[in-house]
């Protein structure tokens, strides 16, 4: 039974040890066929549909 253990712990260890990898981002990306070429690379959010933020109503100040 402690051989299974640590057979499955190694065997989970070694899986996610390769998951871990996948998260690398690129240096470089291409737009995508038909995009103007202009538009990337680009701001994310778009500032000019992202919403603005509500304004904070003051909260009185205590003495």
């Amino acid at each position: 039974m402690r051989l299974t253990n640590l057979t499955f712990c190694l065997a989970l260890t070694g899986a996610l040890s390769l998951l871990g990898g996948c998260g690398i981002k690129p240096s470089r990306l291409s737009p995508p066929p038909g995009a103007q070429k202009s538009d990337y690379p680009r701001v994310y959010p778009d500032p000019a549909t992202d919403p603005k933020p509500a304004p904070q109503p003051e909260s009185p100040q205590q003495p």
